[in-house]
């Protein structure tokens, strides 16, 4: 077991296929089985007490990223599954927009096998729990992140992301990353997941800009926070969004000035709304209030999931973890 949380950085493809394919293979999908109390009653629905204690599924993205670790033998580190905690924990916010977490029944993982079993790739299995193996949290809970040590088997069909494409603050500066750079972003689609796999939705945008001050967060909180302008829907909770260079993915040097920097800006976490106020009238006027998608997503810094990943909590299990391996 402790061998399989060691997990292998994939080795460079001799003839790679497109870069955005295989940053796709970094996704997985989530999905959050609710104990059957937290499903509302419906009285313009059938009463029978099979449809009334029918769970309720939350679903979202996670994807994959290792911590490389010089004390592991051929290049090895440590697998990671990252999410939102909101999609972690159930999280969602009620009409006065407080936050409530939901019971949960059990977690599952979808994604594509290598090779297909009776014509479909896709397998979802369980999210194995234990008193090491849970998700871990920043102690800063305004911080809508989730991480699990995790290892694809090699059926898997699954390429986890080095930390090192994690940019920080001061690479972002060095780097000269500014608002109207490109981005890139796959998550699950709720309106299609794929027939036969998993299929992630794969959008592009823009940076659009880095707050110098805190903003209300997905958490409820105040929180530290990047905006993208970048449609995304419910279930992108977790995605990973990437900057990508200028000229494309694949152009490796500057250009015209051009700078061909790539790595992952951060983690996508929800989207700003836009409110109108409605008023109906008829024989009695309604009022009420249009809420809208507004393009504007909130992103998680990469750099507090970096902080995250290499925080004591993390550190202590990698340290356990090499020890029990022994000398490689």
């Amino acid at each position: 077991m402790d061998e399989a949380r060691a997990q292998a950085n994939p080795p460079a493809a001799t003839n790679p296929v497109r870069a955005e394919t295989q940053l796709s293979k970094i996704v997985v999908f989530i999905s959050v089985e609710l104990e059957a109390s937290n499903q509302p009653e419906h009285p313009s629905r059938s009463n029978s007490s099979a449809e009334l204690k029918k769970p309720t599924m939350f679903y979202g993205t996670g994807f994959l990223v290792s911590v490389p670790d010089s004390r592991l033998s051929n290049g090895r580190g440590f697998g990671y599954l990252v999410t939102n905690r909101h999609v972690a924990e159930a999280i969602e916010q009620d009409e006065n927009g407080n936050c409530e977490a939901h019971q949960i029944k059990q977690t599952f993982v979808t994604m594509n096998l290598k090779e297909p079993i009776n014509g479909i790739r896709s397998d979802r299995q369980p999210l194995e729990m234990s008193q090491q193996i849970h998700w871990y949290f920043p102690e800063d809970q305004a911080i809508d992140l989730a991480v699990i040590p995790f290892a694809a088997a090699d059926k898997y069909d699954a390429v986890s992301l080095s930390a090192d494409y994690l940019l920080t603050s001061q690479a972002l500066e060095k780097d000269n990353i500014v608002p109207g750079d490109r981005i890139l972003t796959a998550g699950f689609f709720f309106a299609y997941a794929g027939l036969h796999e998993i299929q992630p939705i794969v959008r592009e945008g823009v940076l659009a800009m880095l707050p110098d001050g805190p903003m209300t967060t997905t958490t409820c909180k105040s929180g530290s926070v990047y905006l993208a302008d970048v449609h995304i829907t419910p279930g992108n909770s977790g995605s990973p969004i990437f900057i990508i260079p200028a000229l494309g993915l694949g152009a490796g040097e500057y250009l015209g000035g051009v700078p061909s920097t790539f790595g992952l800006l951060g983690v996508v976490s929800g989207y700003m709304q836009e409110t109108s106020n409605l008023t109906l009238r008829a024989s009695t006027t309604w009022q009420a209030s249009v809420e809208a998608n507004s393009g504007v997503s909130v992103v998680v810094p990469a750099q507090q999931l970096r902080e995250l990943l290499y925080g004591p909590g993390l550190q202590h299990l990698r340290d356990e973890t090499v020890s029990r391996l022994g000398p490689h």
